[in-house]
């Protein structure tokens, strides 16, 4: 029986001597065929390299031992002359493929020529080859007479039908290769397998049988033969995306069996929509135009589908960044990068297989699902996307550098047992931001004050300054200051009448104050930075009411406004560059001030009527302050460079005063009036965007001034001890959370005060 459909040998434009150099195997199927005199058939020979992928572009030589028992054509292509056996062989290079023809039908030719009288006859008993098949078929050239025999491969496992075929080796008494030796091949179990004078062995039954080869001299080999029924996969698994006119090879393999390929010329191969992609009858896969198909490979009682997925055709890529002279990432820090396949409509592709490849991934690294791209070691290297199609390539340059640290808040407050991480970036010599810093080592010159963790995370340990160092790769380094303060800061006359200082204090211990100023005058008002790095406070020590700027543990104090008239209660803007205060520098009248914490920039935001208590929102985009422009003190806003002044309260029954912003934006004020014959006063807060209004604080305190909490959970109020003395006043300060009705008093001393108090961020 011929075997019908089998196609002639892919033959194509590569010289045979250039397709060799990557031609691992040549197999030739079907390897056996019965045909009549005159009659035809067609053999297939396909090339693989060494991986096993098919090689389609190689040109086959084809010839016969034995053209009067049958002959081929250059297409592979077999005609029966006469009755015996013919071995048809398929080249390319060095490499071969046989396959054996029996022809019956007709007269037999002339016997072949004897045999050289060196070679020995096969053994005894075992089975005569049949007549003209080369009983050195599959032996690799050798020298010297041979001492064993061997089997390659050595164990044969096949699903029931499959066919494989088994090579003798001759091998010295060394191991090497000897000279090829006439071989006879048998089976022990008929029953499980048969093998043919060729080595070819077909399973026919579960079960485990053995092959047998034997020389003269009564060499002998054997080979365990395992039939047994198993799943097989396809080990490009059961989805495949393809770019059209790309090809792939798909490899048949059962994974019980050690993952050992199936010939896939014994399968049979389809398609159903080849003009999405076709498949040859090697498993070839060749992608056509874009859609979706099924690829359905069969045989050995067994079918398994590959859905196959075929994009659109890809014209460009899109990338970030823009390709550019040089992208710079430091030295341990990441860079993003992004590519997308595009039609020549513009139409994105996500679909599209998109490859990147670092040129010297000692340089950097990239992690293709990330897009992120990490700096290994300080140099040059270059970082590539593919697409589909070789002319779809772009490049970036890549610079690793080792980047100078540089902390997003080089400076900042914290209480002790407080914990802050501090985070840095790497910035390149113009200081452009490349990305966040990573790698640093981290050390604290004052650890009693402040310890840092290997992450960078600051504790608070006592009270004072500490310098934090981030080293990065390569020696350059950064500093941050930490200052370590009191929660609660008031102005306190306990050195002398008259003559405030300022203190720090935590809730949890209220009778033990740290000493922050050592005024030659009077100071006052302080207010803390956003970051709680630094103090802003009034001071008389040159003799009139000035703003001065300090660091949170007291150090470094400077002047920050010059004026022979009073400036007072200053607040800084989010940033931390600008103070916004009142001053009566303007015709003896309190308008609305700012400056920059360096004393330049001093502009005037209000103008009429009197002005005071300014207070900044969280966002830096709201001030409010007091005015009496309509001839009560109320509550007004606007925008932080002066404009869009409004009126948030018009009460003229009450007065509201002393603004304060709270950290989630909403906006608390010390409110007075009138109740059946005494005046009282109380803590408000109100939702600047609903209006709502509710109270902190009870009636029952004469409070002239107060301070919240960041949190909004705790206030101090300033509270005139002697309510009844209004001319000379003894101004206390109590502690007392929003939900408790029971203030606690800072502790004083004799005829000592304590006013403007204020809150650690």
């Amino acid at each position: 029986m011929t075997r019908p459909g089998i196609l002639a040998a892919l033959a194509l434009a590569l010289p045979a001597g250039a397709a060799a150099q990557n031609v691992a195997e040549v197999q030739v199927a079907p390897p056996s065929v019965n045909i009549r005199v005159g009659e035809r058939t067609s053999l297939l020979a396909t090339a693989f390299d060494r991986i096993g992928n098919v090689i389609p572009t190689v040109r086959i030589i084809w010839s016969s031992n034995n053209i009067g028992i049958a002959k081929v054509d250059n297409n592979g292509t077999v005609t029966g002359v006469a009755n015996g056996v013919a071995i048809i062989e398929g080249r390319v290079g060095a490499r071969r493929g046989q396959a054996a023809i029996q022809v019956t039908g007709g007269s037999s030719p002339a016997p072949p020529p004897a045999a050289p009288a060196a070679a020995a006859p096969p053994p005894a008993g075992a089975g005569a080859a049949s007549a003209g098949v080369d009983l050195l078929a599959g032996q690799p050239p050798g020298t010297g007479p041979a001492a064993a025999l061997r089997l390659e491969p050595g164990m044969v496992y096949l699903l029931p039908s499959e066919n494989t075929r088994v090579s003798p080796r001759a091998l010295r008494d060394d191991g090497s290769p000897a000279a090829p030796v006439q071989v006879t091949w048998t089976s022990l179990r008929t029953d499980v397998a048969s093998v043919d004078q060729s080595g070819n062995v077909v399973a026919l039954a579960p079960g485990q049988g053995t092959i047998q080869v034997t020389a003269a001299g009564g060499l002998t080999a054997t080979a365990p033969v395992v039939v047994q029924q198993a799943e097989f996969s396809v080990r490009e698994g059961t989805q495949l995306a393809m770019s059209p006119g790309e090809l792939d090879t798909l490899h048949v393999v059962v994974t019980t069996q050690n993952g050992r390929s199936v010939n896939p010329l014994t399968l049979q191969w389809g398609s159903t929509d080849q003009s999405v992609a076709r498949v040859s009858l090697a498993g070839v896969v060749t992608a056509v135009g874009p859609g979706k198909t099924t690829l359905v490979v069969s045989g050995l009682l067994q079918n398994k589908n590959v859905e196959v997925s075929v994009h659109q055709v890809v014209d460009k890529l899109s990338v970030r960044p823009r390709l550019a002279a040089e992208v710079q990432v430091p030295l341990t820090g990441t860079a993003k990068f992004e590519a997308q396949a595009l039609t020549a409509a513009n139409v994105p592709v996500p679909e599209a297989p998109l490859r990147w490849s670092v040129a010297d991934t000692a340089i950097a690294t990239f992690n293709p699902v990330t897009g992120i791209l990490t700096g290994r070691a300080v140099g040059k290297t270059q970082l590539t996307a593919r697409g589909p199609g070789s002319a779809l390539a772009v490049t970036w340059n890549v610079g690793v550098i080792a980047g100078s640290p540089r902390f997003t808040q080089p400076r900042v407050g914290i209480g002790v047992n407080q914990r802050h991480t501090l985070r840095a970036n790497y910035t390149d010599s113009l200081g452009t931001v490349l990305g966040p810093a990573g790698n640093l080592t981290w050390s604290s010159d004052n650890p009693q004050v402040a310890a840092v963790g290997e992450d960078g995370t600051v504790l608070g340990a006592g009270y004072g300054h500490a310098r934090v160092s981030a080293i990065a790769p390569g020696g350059k380094s950064a500093v941050a200051d930490v200052y370590v303060v009191g929660e609660i800061v008031v102005a306190s006359s306990r050195a002398g009448p008259g003559k405030f200082q300022l203190y720090s204090a935590e809730r949890s211990n209220l009778a033990q104050f740290t000493k922050l100023s050592s005024d030659t005058g009077s100071a006052s008002d302080p207010t803390f930075s956003s970051d709680g790095s630094r103090i802003a406070f009034v001071s008389h020590r040159d003799g009139n009411a000035e703003i001065y700027s300090m660091n949170a543990d007291g150090t470094g104090a400077t002047r920050v406004t010059t004026d022979p008239l009073t400036d007072g209660r200053p607040v800084f803007t989010p940033d931390g560059q600008t103070i916004v205060f009142h001053s009566s520098r303007t015709a003896g009248k309190q308008q609305i001030w700012s400056v920059n914490v360096d004393g330049t920039g001093l502009t005037q935001l209000t103008r009429d009527s009197v002005n005071a208590s300014p207070s900044v929102s969280p966002d830096g985009q709201t001030i409010a302050y007091i005015s009496t422009r309509n001839k009560d003190g109320d509550i007004w806003l606007m925008g932080k460079d002066g404009s869009n002044q409004r009126p948030f309260t018009r009460s003229p029954q009450q007065r509201e005063s002393e603004p304060r912003f709270l950290r989630d934006g909403s906006l608390a004020y010390l409110l007075e009036r009138r109740e059946g014959n005494r005046t009282v006063q109380q803590v408000m807060r109100a939702d600047l965007a609903t209006g709502n209004v509710t109270a902190m604080t009870g009636i029952d305190l004469a409070i002239s001034s107060f301070a919240v909490s960041p949190s909004g959970d705790v206030v101090a109020l300033v509270v005139n001890a002697e309510p009844q003395n209004r001319r000379n006043p003894t101004f206390k300060v109590y502690i007392q959370p929003v939900s408790s009705a029971t203030p606690v008093p800072l502790p004083t001393t004799g005829a000592e005060q304590m006013i403007t108090p204020t809150f650690r961020p």
